[in-house]
């Protein structure tokens, strides 16, 4: 979605995405200690996950605090799930 918003195929344009990709599949239901996941959920997931990051962006919060705050999100939703 990227390369075809941006018009260029760029290997490197998605670097540092790796940590709201995880956070998106885990916050739309798929376990971290095997199991099922979905689609649909995935979707949830990263739909919640860009409008927390606009959100983040939108209060001022630097990069690191906003990666702290996605990491602290991953750890409660997989805690909530054992």
């Amino acid at each position: 979605m990227l390369a075809a918003r941006s018009t260029a195929g760029n290997p490197s344009l998605a670097t540092g995405l790796e940590l709201d990709v995880i956070a998106a599949v885990i916050i739309g239901g798929t376990s971290l200690f095997g199991g099922y996941g979905s689609i649909v959920g995935s979707v949830v997931g990263a739909i919640f996950i860009g409008i927390l990051g606009f959100g983040l962006l939108v209060l001022g919060l630097s990069t690191s605090i906003r990666e702290v705050i996605k990491g602290a999100i991953i750890i409660a939703v997989s805690l909530n799930r054992r």
